[in-house]
């Protein structure tokens, strides 16, 4: 093995440990914006996509020996955005995630590209749960009265 795929191997284990960590610290995210926003219901749905977002991956973890930190760590670390969006409206929070979250499949689109076949389809999972999110937050923003819908198309 060059030193280029020990590079990119161990460059793929890190980012799929962060990637794990990042959707369960953004369910405790989503779980406390809950408290704020009137949409209480669509925010935990949104908790549950991340969840489950997790979960496509959690085999991979086990597959390569990857250990993530405790849950209540991971919780805890998201709180801490909180106080940046705790203040926006709706409106304001869908429009936030219609810009922001599109970077993320960057990221996972990237992470597939440097990933073994074999773990593709999980990946895959967890990339379509962003695609899934911001689907969401653009029906949102247009008032479509089915705005649920990639959401519960991708818990099913």
């Amino acid at each position: 093995m060059s030193d280029a795929q020990i590079d990119t191997s161990n460059w793929y284990l890190a980012t799929l440990l962060r990637y794990y960590e990042e959707e369960i610290s953004g369910e405790a995210y989503f779980y406390a914006l809950a408290d704020h926003f009137p949409e209480r219901d669509k925010i935990i749905l949104l908790a549950r996509i991340e969840r489950r977002a997790a979960q496509a991956i959690e085999p991979l973890l086990k597959k390569y020996g990857l250990q993530p930190r405790e849950e209540s760590v991971l919780k805890n670390l998201e709180r801490s955005y909180l106080k940046l969006h705790q203040t926006f409206s709706w409106t304001e929070f869908m429009s936030y995630m219609v810009d922001r979250y599109p970077d993320y499949l960057d990221e996972f689109h990237a992470l597939e590209k440097m990933a073994p076949f074999e773990d593709l389809a999980a990946l895959n999972l967890l990339t379509e749960h962003e695609v899934a999110v911001i689907d969401f937050a653009e029906k949102e923003l247009a008032g479509d009265s089915d705005s649920l819908l990639p959401l519960l198309q991708y818990l099913e």
